[in-house]
């Protein structure tokens, strides 16, 4: 091929290749598109674009955010409100401890007036129960049925200021002469304690009762207790003759305790005892002077026994008869029960 055909060639295709063809890039002097897309005008109103859509996503979020915080605040009042409105009601059924205890208080008052234990009645500890309803009759000024107290009797009832499981001086009344019971006679320190009882509570009374004494005696009763015991085990006497004198010895220790007390002169002297010729005036003595009912001596369980009963039959007649008096309550108790109001529609 010549020069000149050669040389025509290449300036025929140079034209072909510099002449854009249709629909290619147009507006653009190149061939082929820029290395980076979004150069130019077309790119720069894209990114613009692109941040106001970012922008409007961003706010949106944001309300949506705050929205579904508000739904989370909600729900936590709304859990709040619950759990206040399931304490109320739990609160509004649940008793209050007076309720309770008065309830609890009936059902042992029924208990004790309907099936008592032998040792609740032997220990005094029926009698306090139903002590504080009967002096509510009393005060109240119903009149039950004409039930008399046994005044011989009477004597043998204990009672103490203490209250349950306090003192009891009722072993000691007739001047610390005590009767003891089979398994502790004939002991060196049971003859001993016999003397001493007497001097102790002579001692009591002229108000010259000192602590040498207190502890002589709260040692020498600890030591016959010993002394009983290791009887028992070495079964020098049986059962039943330990347990007749553990309850004497248990007796006498809280006696031995009481003569220690401020009030024991008094109690000793019969200052505190359980009087009254009728229910009415028993329970008003014992609420005067705040006694109550102690545990029995060792083989004086019959009056303590017959003393219930005539609580028990007091108290039925003053809740089932309809043919009641009422009157006047003794005047000190009067005042601190009942107002000026009550007192006048007392008949």
């Amino acid at each position: 091929m010549s020069a000149v055909t050669r040389l025509s060639l290449v300036a025929g295709f140079s034209l072909v290749a510099l002449t854009p063809l249709s629909g290619q890039y147009p507006g653009y002097p190149y061939p082929y598109p820029p290395t980076y897309p979004g150069f130019g005008p077309g790119g720069y109103l894209q990114g613009q674009a692109s941040v106001i859509n970012a922008s409007g996503d961003l706010m949106v979020k944001q309300e949506q955010a705050r929205v579904e915080r508000e739904k989370a605040n909600q729900a936590k009042l709304d859990t709040q409100k619950k759990s206040f409105d399931q304490r109320l009601y739990e609160k509004m059924l649940t008793p209050a401890y007076g309720e309770v205890a008065s309830r609890d208080q009936a059902l042992l008052l029924k208990r004790i007036m309907t099936n008592p234990m032998q040792a609740e009645i032997t220990s005094g500890k029926a009698h306090n129960i139903m002590l504080p309803y009967l002096t509510n009759v009393a005060l109240q000024g119903i009149q039950g049925p004409p039930i008399m107290l046994d005044q011989q009797q009477m004597r043998y009832i204990n009672v103490t200021t203490t209250g349950e499981g306090g003192f009891n001086l009722g072993i000691l009344r007739d001047g610390g002469h005590v009767k003891w019971p089979m398994a502790l006679r004939g002991s060196p320190t049971q003859k001993k304690l016999d003397k001493l009882l007497p001097d102790a509570v002579a001692a009591v009374a002229n108000d010259s009762f000192d602590l040498k004494t207190y502890k002589e005696l709260t040692k020498d009763v600890a030591k016959l207790t010993d002394e009983l015991r290791t009887k028992f085990h070495k079964e020098e006497i049986d059962g039943g003759l330990y347990l007749d004198g553990k309850r004497f010895m248990d007796s006498l220790e809280s006696a031995v305790r009481g003569l220690a007390e401020p009030t024991a002169s008094k109690t000793l002297q019969g200052s505190f005892a359980a009087t009254g010729r009728t229910m009415p005036e028993l329970v008003t003595n014992m609420a005067q002077k705040g006694l109550k009912f102690a545990p029995a001596n060792p083989g004086n369980d019959t009056p303590y026994f017959a003393l219930y009963n005539a609580m028990i039959a007091y108290s039925n007649g003053a809740v089932d008869s309809n043919a009641f008096k009422t009157q006047f309550a003794p005047i000190n108790l009067y005042e601190n029960y009942y107002d000026k109001t009550t007192k006048s529609n007392i008949k």
